[in-house]
Order: structure tokens, then C-alpha cells, then sequence
């Protein structure tokens, strides 16, 4: 659809549905700009250094399973009452 098509459509609707096909527009006009202009966050990157070995036996003598770990929030969640 050109952009001539689409005008001839708009100049058929009611006053009415113009306005809110206007009011869309400026909506999306609006909505992208403050996308637009919003600051974009640093992206910084990493240490590539850490060895993360020593983490997986952060539980090495302690072994858990999922039911202990939802015992304990259980347990834990009678307290916050």
C-alpha cells in the first residue's frame, strides 16, 4: 500500500475515527522518539581471568538436593509469618 492509497482510505472515515487514527500516530510518534533519545547503558566487559572451577565445589561438603532446598524456604517462610 502507498502512501497515496492510505490517504484515500483516511479521507473516507468519520471525523471521529480520523481523530483517533491521528491520536494513534502521535502516540507512536512520541513513543518512538523517547525510545530513541533514551540513553543507551555501557556494556563493559568482563575478567576473562577468573577460574570458576572453585565454584562448583562451593558445596562440595555439604551436598544439597532440591528437596532440602525447598524444606528450608518452607521452613523459612513459617518464620516471615
Amino acid at each position: 500500500m502507498n502512501n497515496t492509497q492510505l490517504l484515500n482510505i483516511l479521507e473516507r472515515l468519520s471525523s471521529e475515527a480520523q481523530h483517533q487514527v491521528e491520536n494513534f500516530i502521535a502516540f507512536i510518534k512520541k513513543r518512538y522518539q523517547s525510545v530513541e533519545n533514551k540513553p543507551q547503558p555501557e556494556i563493559t566487559k568482563g575478567d576473562k581471568n577468573i577460574n570458576p572451577t572453585d565454584l562448583f565445589g562451593f558445596w562440595a561438603e555439604q551436598p544439597r538436593n532440591i528437596r532440602d532446598i525447598r524444606n528450608q524456604a518452607w521452613q523459612r517462610l513459617e518464620f516471615d509469618q
